[in-house]
């Protein structure tokens, strides 16, 4: 566990040390995949992929959609999650975002995961309680807007679902495990 750097000391320079460069094509897929093994390591568990997504209209888990946009709805249907693990009768979706150096790109992907984790919390109000959520977000940006999360999950209307609905680093997350 000591092996996994906390969130918020993953910043730019870090990600570039052990990532490389991670601006667009296969790199940007290098935090994911770090984040992958190391949760399936911990855990013990198989993380696979999976094209699992949330309607937030009507508020319901969507499966096997790999094209939303190809439907009418397109945009009522959130982006995929990560990775999906069954554990002990529980099935958790996972989203991997890592989030370093502050700018609109930054705010816009964090804004979205905020509108996704709002969207998880009121599926989550329907959902049989073996449905969880996990948000692993590592970097230093997504560290220091926690907060806003920290406020979205605090709200009264979620307070029998908020446990089932986890924001914050990866390190954090394996320690509650």
């Amino acid at each position: 566990m000591n092996s996994i750097i906390k969130g918020c000391e993953l910043n730019q320079a870090v990600r570039t040390k052990m990532f490389g460069c991670v601006s667009g094509g296969k790199g940007s897929m290098k935090p994911e995949k770090y984040q992958r093994s190391k949760l399936e390591l911990i855990t013990r568990h198989p993380c696979p992929k999976t094209n699992t997504r949330l309607n937030r209209v009507t508020r319901e888990l969507v499966h096997d959609c790999p094209f939303p946009n190809r439907l009418p709805n397109g945009f009522d249907i959130s982006e995929d999650f990560d990775g999906v693990q069954t554990r002990y009768g529980q099935t958790t979706y996972i989203n991997f975002k890592c989030v370093v150096g502050r700018g609109g790109s930054q705010t816009r992907t964090l804004r979205e995961v905020y509108l996704f984790v709002e969207t998880q919390l009121e599926v989550s109000l329907t959902l049989p309680d073996t449905i969880l959520f996990a948000n692993i977000l590592d970097g230093d940006e997504a560290d220091r807007v926690l907060p806003k999360f920290e406020y979205l999950l605090s709200k009264d209307k979620y307070s029998d679902v908020r446990d089932r609905v986890y924001v914050g680093d990866l390190r954090g997350y394996l320690k509650i495990y």
